[in-house]
């Protein structure tokens, strides 16, 4: 049997990160992403994925041309896993690139707080749904998706070079207007 949920705690904020983050965001990904993965996808797959998505000039491409817009996640003030979201557009769905939580802080309620507060700001632009790829075979975050609304509504496979593939499903969360 499972433990209940953790109530979320307070103090659990969004906010803004620039361009000027960069470092600090792919050292906290190269923090997060080896405990994330492995057993998941082999170590040389996350090696390469964090060399291709958190480069330091992806994130700052993304960030100043694309659209895409990172968060910290904080509690009473302390950075402790981040976000990235868009481009927004009102009436259409916004996607959820990332979110991740310091290991240490997985499991207390902070993940799902975050996620509301996200939910929140990008419903009060007009968006429809939030949108993700989540790896089929980690079960851990698929359950927390689903405990936040999300549901599976297609799977897809696709090459990312190095020889690796990302097979994910696709999941999806409606928004109150």
């Amino acid at each position: 049997m499972n433990p209940p949920p953790l109530a979320p705690r307070t103090g659990i904020d969004l906010i803004s990160a620039t361009d000027q983050a960069v470092a600090t965001l792919r050292e906290m990904a190269c923090l997060i992403w080896p405990v994330a993965y492995t057993g998941i996808i082999p170590a040389s797959q996350i090696e390469y994925m964090l060399k291709w998505m958190y480069a330091e000039e992806t994130i700052r491409r993304e960030i100043t041309e694309e659209s895409v817009a990172y968060h910290w996640i904080t509690a009473d003030g302390e950075k402790i896993g981040f976000l990235a979201t868009g481009p927004i557009s009102a009436g259409g769905p916004c996607s959820l690139h990332k979110c991740y939580l310091l290991p240490e802080r997985q499991r207390s309620g902070h993940g799902s707080a975050a996620l509301e507060l996200l939910a929140s700001l990008v419903s009060t632009a007009g968006v429809t749904s939030l949108e993700l790829r989540v790896n089929r075979d980690n079960t851990r975050a698929i359950a927390f998706y689903r405990k936040n609304g999300f549901e599976i509504y297609a799977e897809d496979c696709r090459p990312i070079g190095g020889d690796f593939v990302m097979d994910d499903y696709l999941m999806r969360r409606p928004l109150e207007p």
